[in-house]
């Protein structure tokens, strides 16, 4: 590939695991990118073959999916972070942007606690009584249509990557099902890996460029 932001992002690794940041979205995209480095390294030295082997392409979906929701929560963080003149206000935008991911977390931790048939709350931590009250946040493709790239488009088209990969993810692109349903074969898209990884590392890159000291 031309460029291999990946292997740039590599290069910065090191210096993003020893960032402490002084707010909770600066220390949600450190933690996320480590995280991104270390599965999308993952699946680039293990899977050469996602075109044509589907077995590799079921893993490589699972693991991208993981990958794809904070990904666009962190562009939608971060958006339009040069197009304010006024440092506070960006901030601010920033912060209230995180507080809505933080509020989906307490949602669903909260669902996950008093499911009814959990029978480990002893040994979770108990959550606040008014998190089941918290506002519901964006879905993903209303998050990805309110943002733009530098050339004025819509992000939205990012979407198929998540909704492909989630139908992966919960093992529902089996040719029995197709065949079953269609009575007959029917092709499924996959993501392609590179372009995709490259693309992901391309944007911790110009936000780690914003976010270090």
């Amino acid at each position: 590939m031309k460029d291999n932001y990946f292997e740039q992002l590599k290069d910065q690794v090191d210096d993003i695991q020893k960032y402490s940041g002084s707010n909770g979205y600066d220390n949600f995209f450190k933690e996320e990118v480590i995280r991104f480095y270390s599965i999308a390294g993952t699946v680039l030295d293990s899977f050469s073959d996602v075109e044509k082997n589907i077995n590799e392409r079921m893993i490589t979906h699972i693991l991208l999916r993981s990958l794809l929701e904070n990904f666009f929560w962190l562009l939608y963080i971060y958006d339009n972070d040069n197009d304010n003149d006024n440092d506070n206000d960006n901030d601010n935008d920033k912060a209230n942007r995180f507080d809505e991911y933080l509020n989906s977390f307490k949602k669903e931790y909260a669902k996950l606690y008093n499911d009814s048939h959990l029978s480990i709350q002893n040994q979770i931590e108990k959550p606040d009584s008014n998190w089941t009250k918290l506002k519901n946040t964006k879905d993903l493709n209303s998050i990805l249509t309110s943002m733009f790239n530098d050339h004025g488009d819509r992000l939205n088209h990012f979407y198929p990557l998540y909704r492909i990969s989630s139908f992966d993810t919960h093992g529902k692109s089996l040719n029995s099902l197709f065949n079953l349903s269609f009575n007959k074969g029917c092709s499924f898209p996959y993501i392609k890996i590179e372009p995709i990884i490259d693309l992901m590392a391309n944007q911790y890159l110009v936000t780690w460029l914003k976010v270090k000291p």
